[in-house]
């Protein structure tokens, strides 16, 4: 019996620790500017006129411009870990 009676005063006192409505917090974070700019796409070269080198610099061109949208999404990526306190 004193064992129940000790375990019975051990839960109403802990269940006054608990907080029934916890406090949400939310707040509005934006992006830095920078990574919000659109990335250049390069002009398409004219089927009719274009040569094989034309066809090879917008090749290029459009590799280079892939490669920065995936290097403002991995930085956007860490940032917003950074803001969520995610590690």
């Amino acid at each position: 019996m004193k064992h129940i009676l000790f375990y019975a005063a051990i839960c109403i006192a802990l269940s006054a620790c608990a907080n029934p409505h916890p406090q949400t917090i939310t707040r509005v974070v934006t992006p830095p500017s920078l990574l919000m700019v659109p990335v250049a796409k390069p002009a398409k070269p004219n089927p009719k006129t274009a040569t094989q080198k034309d066809i090879a610099v917008f090749i290029v061109e459009q590799n280079a411009a892939i490669d920065a949208c995936n290097a403002r999404l991995n930085i956007l990526k860490k940032w917003s870990k950074n803001q969520h306190g995610y590690r």
